[in-house]
């Protein structure tokens, strides 16, 4: 059956996305291999943070070849390097100025180290954008782009499949168990675990409210901060381990941005969780199903479908 008149599907609008961020994903290639540009490395992870998530929000939609699975271990190393990167900016900007000469010496050594393995990180980089399995992940995507699959739900209208993708994504956000710890020091591992999965409800959302308006930029705006709060909370714990007691000066502004950043978590994780919140996503998700026609008769029966290669938008 086809789809409705004037509506995009799930199908042409995954092509248009995935599109996307496979030529972003391509274009920071040449500054990653330079290892010169920290930019190339943020973007070019960001770009595959995208396709994550429309592989985990829509994967029972895409039809992808194995390999392109691989692109998560690709992130992974980018991360290891991004984070690296921001490690070292952070204590030559934020904190070295302010400690005292015998701890700025102590500091400046310690970061030369950093630099030392950020030099090996970049070795390791560069030999996996030359290996074959990081261009059998990219042919892989780059074939899936030339000829788009997807299961029957790929023609359904985008209108309609959106909202419940994005309700799924927030009913398991809101069930994580790292909402509960309630001192940052009673779980670390589990409020990192809860940032990672406030970062995948983001992406998600990002995406939808690109194409589509519903009324969740409040939201989503605290899913902003919240990943970015508890990505300083984890830096600050990862910062204070590898240090030790070398600087007791810089140990102390640790623990005092550590007390700043939970207090400010405090206040965005009662704004997310709290019952409005809840109220205000349910609701705007399901007026916008609400004004559509739902009927039998208006969504498709194909079983899978091998549709012709869509031009990239």
């Amino acid at each position: 059956m086809d789809t409705v008149v004037g509506q995009e599907t799930v199908g042409v609008w995954l092509h248009q996305q995935v599109g996307q961020a496979f030529r972003r994903w391509c274009k920071q290639e040449a500054g990653v291999r330079r290892g010169d540009d920290p930019e190339a490395i943020h973007q070019m992870r960001v770009a595959m943070r995208r396709l994550r998530a429309l592989m985990g929000g829509f994967r029972q939609v895409l039809d992808l070849p194995r390999a392109t699975r691989k692109v998560g271990m690709i992130s992974r190393i980018l991360g290891q390097a991004r984070d690296q990167d921001v490690m070292i900016a952070r204590l030559d900007q934020d904190y070295l100025p302010s400690l005292p000469a015998a701890e700025q010496a102590v500091l400046r050594n310690f970061t030369r180290g950093l630099r030392r393995q950020r030099q090996e990180m970049q070795r390791e980089l560069t030999a996996l954008l030359a290996s074959a399995t990081y261009q059998r992940v990219k042919e892989a995507w780059a074939k899936w782009l030339d000829h788009p699959r997807w299961h029957c739900l790929g023609d359904w209208p985008l209108a309609v499949l959106l909202p419940h993708v994005l309700v799924l994504a927030w009913g398991e956000l809101a069930l994580h168990p790292g909402w509960q710890v309630t001192t940052p020091e009673a779980d670390p591992e589990l409020l990192h675990d809860l940032r990672k999965a406030i970062k995948r409800t983001r992406y998600q959302w990002e995406l939808a409210q690109r194409t589509q308006d519903m009324g969740l930029a409040t939201p989503l705006g605290a899913l902003r901060e919240a990943q970015e709060i508890l990505g300083n909370l984890q830096d600050g714990f990862v910062l204070a381990a590898q240090l030790g007691n070398t600087c007791p000066a810089l140990h102390q502004r640790l623990l005092q941005d550590r007390a700043q950043i939970w207090a400010t978590w405090q206040h965005l994780r009662f704004q997310l969780h709290c019952g409005a919140t809840h109220q205000q996503v349910y609701g705007c998700l399901g007026t916008a199903l609400a004004q559509l026609d739902l009927t039998p008769a208006a969504l498709p029966e194909n079983e899978i479908a091998h549709p012709a290669p869509v031009p990239p938008g």
